[in-house]
């Protein structure tokens, strides 16, 4: 079995570009981190406090808050893949497109 040629470094001006969007989805990750994180702490606080309290509905805040954090931090994980699946998409077109007009491909 062979292995595939390393893959050629990247330049510098590769990761120049699109660095406000690449900012963005780290941003946004670091956002569903904390939702995460803080929704869950808060709705178990929640939970408890109502389930002491002798109300029925104690449960039901605490299991359905926790999914509702699960599902909007999964959103937000998405949302950050998305916008970087759409970088590398747009940088394997560009080379891709190059290799093909005989330019090679690293981009100037």
């Amino acid at each position: 079995m062979t292995t595939p040629p390393a893959a050629a470094p990247r330049s510098p001006e590769h990761e120049e570009r699109y660095r406000a969007l690449r900012t963005i989805a780290a941003i946004i990750r670091i956002l569903a981190y904390v939702v995460a994180v803080i929704g869950a702490i808060g709705f178990v606080i929640a939970g408890i406090s109502a389930i002491t309290e002798g109300g029925p509905g104690g449960l039901f805040i605490l299991v359905g808050g926790l999914l509702y954090v699960a599902v909007v931090a999964l959103f937000l994980f998405a949302y950050a893949e998305i916008i970087r699946l759409i970088i590398a998409v747009e940088d394997n077109t560009r080379v891709t497109a190059e290799a093909l007009a005989g330019r090679g491909g690293q981009l100037p």
